[in-house]
């Protein structure tokens, strides 16, 4: 058993004193219903918005060509004590933002993240806890020199007693040459991480000789952003492109007090 103890009051000790039962999550839109729950005093809102994609890689179909597309941002976190438990509705509609969709591979042109979608607890009540997605990544362009696509901005948009932003997706890093025997390499935005996720990988793609793709790894836990993709070219035929990483999905955690 555990006791939160919160604020001054008239009870003994000072405080408002609290105990914890159990947790509700929701990996998934729903409802929170209060009847369920007839002890009810208190609860803890965790809302955790979903991760962006990262982009997608171009063709590359020149000689030392190279692309490199920008990891997704993390998910927005927000969370809220509501002691005042007679002003949440009897049923609390729960939104759970999915993981935005990871840009699609090049043909010829690598397609830019989806933004992950927003999470929320009584959206639009008094007591409403929301947190944004995260942006996608840039596509990733196809370039003889150094380049990369645009690693993605995480939203601001967050309702609760505490706001957290996901951090933003990492830029790629493409260097594309024609003469020589050096390599060419592409390396895709690492997604952002959220308080409640980590960031994909991006795409780690290099050769001396040949045609190289790779995509981006999707993003971890919940609101993770997904990574870029990357594609190169060297003495040889088009280099496919390649599709970023999907974010990862949101989630609401519901904490229950006595």
């Amino acid at each position: 058993m555990s006791t939160l103890r919160v604020g001054a009051s008239a009870t003994a000790g000072g405080v408002d004193s609290y105990r914890y039962v159990q947790t509700v999550y929701f990996t998934s839109s729903g409802t929170f219903a209060k009847a369920s729950y007839p002890w009810l005093r208190a609860v803890r809102v965790k809302v955790q918005g979903g991760g962006g994609g990262g982009g997608g890689s171009d063709e590359c179909p020149s000689d030392g060509d190279a692309a490199a597309a920008g990891g997704g941002a993390g998910g927005v976190y927000a969370e809220s004590f509501i002691a005042d438990i007679a002003s949440l509705a009897s049923s609390v509609t729960v939104t759970v933002g999915s993981g935005g969709a990871g840009g699609a591979a090049g043909a010829p042109t690598g397609g830019t993240g989806s933004a992950g979608g927003s999470s929320s607890f009584g959206s639009g009540a008094g007591y409403e806890v929301s947190a944004g997605g995260g942006g996608g990544g840039g596509n990733g362009p196809d370039v003889g020199g150094v380049y990369g696509g645009a690693g993605a901005s995480s939203s601001s948009t967050a309702t609760g007693d505490l706001e957290i932003e996901g951090s933003n997706g990492v830029h790629g890093l493409s260097n594309g040459a024609v003469t020589g025997s050096i390599y060419i390499q592409a390396l895709g935005g690492y997604g952002g991480g959220s308080v409640l996720g980590h960031g994909g990988r991006g795409a780690i793609v290099r050769t001396a000789s040949g045609a190289a793709s790779g995509g981006g790894i999707g993003g971890e836990g919940y609101g993770g952003g997904g990574g870029g993709a990357g594609t190169v070219r060297k003495n040889t035929t088009t280099g496919t492109g390649a599709a970023g990483g999907d974010g990862a999905d949101g989630i609401v955690i519901v904490e229950l007090y006595a």
